[in-house]
């Protein structure tokens, strides 16, 4: 079937980048219209056409934004074509004026979907990865909207009780303002720059970094989504393959936890090689990983 590029293309409010010096890939950004304003995203796309491999849509953690997945998205972006928004309020993409739930979150994807011409009234699914908070934004968008998904990757889960849910949302900064003293950028700066995995380079971290600071006072944002959602209510409702492609970073005993509870037919794959800074130091071996699984399942 043939994947909607000319209305990828044509539908955006600004598209800009190049093609790779390995001249594989071609790397663009875009924009949508969504219902809390624009939704700003990363594509990549093989530079010799899409061919029929269905498309990837990648959610990402908060409150990093889509350039997190660069690395992720150049490999990928070889096999087929691959996109990664900017949740509303993150990255370059507009902020809700409060809080959304999940289920906001995931309607605001549909629509940026729906206006790219995917879904049953255009050209088929996707397919959808989640990494942390990107994980719940894909498995709600799968069980609400399943015309636009075919398959769902998990990474990273967030898989809490009731009880750890309820104290980690009663704990959020909401009355928080942005401090004048710089510390809330310090803070940041250390935490991703300063901190950063061995082998990833001062400039893609501050990059990194630039994306991270725009939410600004309003990081909690999607945490409270993340914290008001029930993954052991909602994920055994999700109806298509699943596959949890885990790295050996810091949700590990969780992932494995919601496999085994809340998901017992997913497929699992382990990357224990893969520990910190998972995107910029092993997007070879999951862009591997991932499309193997993906073209296997169709």
């Amino acid at each position: 079937m043939m994947k909607p590029i000319g209305a990828f293309l044509t539908t955006v409010a600004l598209l800009t980048g190049a093609a790779l010096a390995e001249d594989k890939v071609i790397y663009k950004k875009g924009y949508v219209d969504g219902p809390y304003g624009q939704i700003h995203y990363h594509s990549a796309r093989p530079s010799d056409g899409d061919g029929d491999k269905t498309p990837l849509v990648l959610f990402h953690q908060n409150p990093k934004s889509a350039e997190e997945y660069r690395p992720l998205l150049e490999v990928v972006g070889q096999n087929r074509l691959a996109i990664a928004f900017d949740t509303p309020g993150y990255g370059e993409s507009d902020r809700p004026d409060s809080p959304p739930d999940m289920a906001g979150i995931a309607s605001a994807m549909a629509d940026a979907l729906d206006a790219l011409g995917y879904g049953k009234d255009g050209s088929g699914s996707v397919d959808v990865f989640g990494f942390h908070t990107g994980v719940f934004i894909a498995s709600e968008l799968a069980i609400t909207r399943p015309d636009l998904v075919r398959r769902v990757v998990m990474s990273g889960i967030a898989y809490y009780g009731p009880e750890a849910r309820a104290e980690r949302l009663a704990d959020l900064p909401t009355d928080k303002s942005l401090p004048e003293d710089g510390t809330f950028i310090m803070n940041r700066w250390y935490l991703i720059v300063i901190n950063r995995a061995e082998g990833v380079s001062l400039e893609r971290a501050s990059k990194v970094f630039l994306e991270d600071i725009h939410s600004l006072d309003k990081s909690w944002y999607a945490y409270n989504a993340v914290w008001t959602y029930a993954p052991e209510e909602r994920f055994p409702l999700i109806e298509q393959p699943i596959l949890v492609l885990q790295p050996h970073e810091m949700l590990l005993d969780h992932s494995r936890k919601a496999k085994k509870e809340a998901m017992p037919n997913a497929d699992m794959i382990e990357l224990p090689n893969i520990t910190d800074d998972v995107f910029d130091t092993g997007s070879e071996e999951i862009g591997s990983a991932l499309v193997t699984w993906l073209d296997q399942s169709r």
